[in-house]
């Protein structure tokens, strides 16, 4: 398909589905996931925290975004995005995109393994490599909103990731994106690895395609909480920013 006609599929309206509250609900899009923080126990991020929000570009969640359990995953993000930047101040938010520095994909060579998953996509300005409309359209350098590159599943491979949360004097992620079993697990592990407390939303999380909830649940039922990562709705994640931060930044904060 042209470019520009992937753009405009792309950029058709998502139906967000919320509850008559308004407020985002755990709507178990592909299937209910256990928290592993008890519903009644009060949770908070900390000072030092930062929100992720893994490959949700265009070649990857246009291909979920008109599926049941795709629209619900883009409007659970989008209403976290919101809640995020109503902080006051926000904490820190990163987006990833995959994209290579080359048209001849120097990072991954033509017979690299991870090129039978990525090699589809191009440079910076490959449409498939940008951000999805829903979140591009909240990305606001002025709210604490960092996008970088990666050129693996890790969020941090080739990528100035880790020494952002050096930097920024972090100790708390949480995780938000797509691939469960790609870019998720993968971050998990190696963040986990570096002491950091790590928290994935379950109503922000898919995998690719949307009809694969064995893999899905497999993964944040069971891979996830054995690591003792946690895994929590995003009612709790929105509730967790209420009795977190303000956040803090570096040294001088």
């Amino acid at each position: 398909m042209h470019a520009i006609a992937i753009l405009a599929a792309l950029a058709a309206p998502v139906a967000y589905a919320q509850s008559e509250a308004g407020e985002p609900g755990y709507n178990c899009m592909p299937t209910c996931i256990e928290s592993t923080v008890p519903a009644n126990e009060t949770l908070s991020f900390g000072k030092h925290y930062a929100v992720l929000n893994l490959d949700y570009i265009n070649g990857i969640a246009g291909g979920l975004a008109n599926t049941t359990a795709g629209e619900a995953w883009l409007a659970n993000t989008a209403n976290w995005i919101d809640a995020v930047h109503a902080q006051d101040p926000p904490p820190l938010s990163i987006y990833t995109r995959i994209y290579y520095s080359a048209s001849t994909k120097p990072e991954i060579g033509p017979n690299s393994p991870f090129a039978k998953v990525g090699g589809a996509f191009g440079t910076s300005d490959d449409p498939l490599t940008e951000l999805y409309p829903v979140v591009q359209d909240r990305v606001d350098e002025d709210l604490n909103d960092v996008v970088i590159a990666k050129t693996r599943f890790y969020a941090g491979a080739n990528s100035p990731l880790e020494g952002i949360l050096r930097a920024q004097e972090i100790d708390t992620v949480i995780l938000s994106g797509i691939r469960a079993s790609g870019v998720i697990l993968a971050t998990v592990y190696r963040l986990f690895d570096l002491d950091y407390n790590v928290y994935v939303i379950a109503n922000n999380t898919i995998e690719s395609p949307s009809d694969s909830p064995g893999i899905y649940a497999s993964i944040l039922n069971g891979i996830v909480p054995k690591l003792t990562a946690n895994v929590i709705t995003i009612e709790q994640a929105i509730a967790a920013l209420n009795q977190s931060g303000p956040a803090a930044y570096g040294l001088e904060m």
